[in-house]
């Protein structure tokens, strides 16, 4: 019996001391290859906005300055948007306490699918209506999901374009995009 311990013991010590908890190999090969696709936005300054609301409040870069800053880009019809959405609660409420840094969602879905997504996939952060025209300028013109990765001077230190499944999305947002986050803080 103490062999059978011993042995099991050591299956799983070997297990997991083989294994990189912040990226695995499959995870290093989509950060390798989101940088060698979309590397061409990394170290460029973000372009200038203003969103104003109906109550004349309005939301601009200048909400980035000092600031890390996540920007998503999605929309309701978007498989690969809505099976993120997990994951990017998850990193939102590890992050919402910091004064330096700011999760903002961007989509071009009217007010009211805005409000009935946020309920229906239980979205735990703000989500801004932007017009397709302003919404395309501020992705690049990409697909959906976008999501990038601010510094505190409103510098591009990542950029992603597109998801996969619903687990395998979850697990890039916490083992790439949050360390890089972090990283920044």
């Amino acid at each position: 019996m103490r062999n059978l311990f011993s042995i099991l013991l050591m299956t799983i010590t070997l297990t997991l001391s083989g294994q990189d908890t912040l990226m695995s190999d499959k995870m290093r090969g989509w950060d390798n290859f989101f940088k060698s696709k979309f590397g061409k936005y990394i170290g460029i300054q973000y372009p200038d906005f203003v969103r104003t609301f109906p109550d004349k409040s309005s939301f601009s870069n200048k909400n980035f300055e000092n600031k890390v800053v996540f920007i998503n880009f999605w929309f309701s019809h978007c498989a690969p948007c809505i099976g993120e959405i997990e994951g990017l609660n998850k990193m939102f409420n590890s992050l919402k306490d910091r004064s330096d840094f700011l999760f903002v969602s961007f989509t071009f879905d009217s007010d009211d699918l805005i409000k009935t997504s946020v309920e229906k996939y239980n979205v735990k952060y703000k989500v801004i209506h932007l017009d397709k025209t302003e919404f395309s300028r501020l992705n690049f013109g990409n697909p959906n999901p976008t999501n990038i990765i601010l510094d505190k001077k409103g510098i591009i230190r990542y950029f992603t374009v597109g998801g996969t499944d619903k687990i395998y999305q979850n697990e890039i947002i916490m083992k790439i995009f949050y360390p890089k986050i972090l990283s920044l803080l």
